[in-house]
């Protein structure tokens, strides 16, 4: 059967093909587009992370790296370094620079001790990922604290009511150390705990025999979540202390005097506040800049999407107090 130029069947096979050819156009543009969106000469960009924080800006940076990202005509590429921050203030005493165009400490704490050792007046920075300090158990000893009726406090770390064993960092070498000082002392006053300068081996103690004195560590949350990931048949219970507790801000500070590398530190920062980045480092274990963390993975990391109570911020006298006790 014929079909006459007004029939509705012939106008919207004309459309259809008009908005394929269209959309085959648009899609050879883009995909040709997308090729040449970047061909200058590569702008290698270097950023030093605290370790705990490393993992998660290299996968970031990763799929910043295959996005087009012209700086000046030139492609920025980021490269993330590993390096602890206390052996960068070191570095800093000993005449060395920061050698670098962006530093992420683990805490905000680092930034006058790096200024007082040599480097040049650092910026607040933008905090990229904030994660609280937090008492760390094993599943079993969580399970005997409820039994014991006993409250989630920094008081674990004085008067355990079992037998405990109980760990931290050292304050001068970790801000996490520091901050565990900083809010027991705002809390509970001053706790004498033992303390190991190396974070791996923090939760060895987990691993121990039964009978022993139950191991009770005062840490970050994002550590619990890492220690998890490598022990998921022995996992650590966090207990939030009811008293309150402080965050460490992993602030993303530029360091580079060039204002081409500036502008390329820039836009890795604004890389870090889209989804996909916030996505990867709550997977991680990371919380928000302002402490949230989505409820699918407060459930699978089996933290509290809320965030805890936080103490007011120290001053920077208790700060430098701390991390030198």
């Amino acid at each position: 059967m014929a079909v006459t130029r007004r029939d509705p069947r012939v106008r919207l096979l004309i459309a259809g093909a008009v908005l394929l050819v269209v959309g085959l156009s648009a899609g050879a543009y883009l995909l040709r587009d997308r090729s040449q969106a970047c061909q200058g000469k590569t702008l290698q960009i270097s950023v030093v992370a605290a370790p705990d924080i490393t993992p998660a800006l290299g996968d970031i940076a990763a799929r910043f790296n295959v996005q087009p990202h012209e700086i000046g005509g030139r492609c920025a590429r980021i490269t993330i370094d590993m390096r602890d921050p206390a052996a960068v203030v070191r570095s800093l005493k000993n005449g060395e620079s920061l050698d670098t165009d962006a530093w992420v400490p683990d805490s905000s704490m680092w930034l006058n001790p790096a200024e007082a050792a040599g480097a040049r007046t650092l910026a607040a920075g933008t905090p990229v990922a904030a994660t609280p300090v937090v008492i760390a158990v094993p599943r079993a000893v969580a399970g005997e604290l409820r039994d014991e009726k006993a409250a989630a406090s920094w008081r674990l770390l004085k008067n355990a009511p079992l037998r405990a064993s109980v760990r931290t960092l050292d304050p001068a070498r970790n801000a996490a150390g520091a901050a565990v000082a900083l809010a027991t002392r705002a809390t509970i006053g001053r706790v004498t705990v033992q303390r190991d300068p190396d974070p791996i081996r923090l939760y060895a103690a987990f691993a121990g025999l039964p009978g022993l004195r139950r191991p009770l560590v005062a840490a970050t949350e994002q550590s619990v979540v890492a220690y998890n990931d490598t022990h998921r048949p022995n996992p650590a219970t966090v207990l939030v202390p009811e008293e309150g507790t402080l965050l460490l801000d992993h602030p993303l500070v530029a360091v580079t005097a060039d204002p081409l590398r500036a502008q390329a530190v820039d836009a890795f920062r604004w890389a870090l506040q889209a989804r996909p980045a916030v996505d990867t480092l709550q997977r991680y274990g990371f919380r928000t800049a302002d402490g949230r963390l989505d409820a699918r993975d407060a459930t699978r990391l089996g933290l509290r999407e809320t965030l805890p109570k936080i103490l007011p911020s120290p001053t920077q006298a208790q700060i430098t107090a701390a991390m030198r006790a």
